[in-house]
């Protein structure tokens, strides 16, 4: 089917597709933080006035089991509460999380709270064996990925070092 632009993005912002994308990416191997802004971008459009946190459920070969919004909120936040995203983790037997969430001002650059909660759910996920891949904040037309920069890595180096008393 042939859209026009307006078409298009009138059908997006409607939620038309966030269904269709939830159930075609299942089993689908997450690879790089690009995949993941295209697997979601269309889903934080249905309603990019306010803040979202979504979490992709991937089996240990980072295939997606599940895809759930687990938070919305205002214009400029949304509460997240890791002990509830690590409850849904165990719920659907995941072996690893993508975290994902939108600005809607449009600019993906992480704020101190973003970059506290993602150390927090790196925290989280390595105290009850869950590999945390991705922390992505999704902007107007670009995004922000915490693994690409390196910070997930040195987040779980750090909190393993503190573990150990290093």
């Amino acid at each position: 089917m042939n859209y026009n632009k307006d078409q298009f993005y009138e059908l997006l912002q409607s939620g038309h597709f966030a269904n269709m994308v939830k159930e075609s990416v299942k089993n689908q191997m997450v690879q790089n933080s690009t995949q993941v802004y295209n697997i979601m971008k269309p889903l934080v459009e249905q309603e990019n006035d306010v803040e979202q946190f979504w979490v992709l459920y991937l089996d240990s070969k980072n295939k997606i089991l599940e895809i759930s919004c687990m938070s919305k909120g205002s214009i400029t936040s949304t509460m997240i509460y890791p002990r509830e995203i690590i409850k849904k983790v165990l719920s659907v037997k995941a072996a690893g999380i993508v975290c994902c969430h939108n600005h809607p001002s449009g600019d993906p650059i992480p704020s101190t709270e973003d970059q506290s909660l993602t150390f927090q759910l790196v925290a989280a996920c390595i105290s009850v064996g869950i590999d945390m891949h991705e922390h992505i904040i999704i902007g107007n037309s670009s995004y922000y990925s915490f693994a690409d920069i390196g910070t997930i890595a040195r987040l779980k180096r750090e909190y393993k070092s503190f573990i150990q008393g290093r």
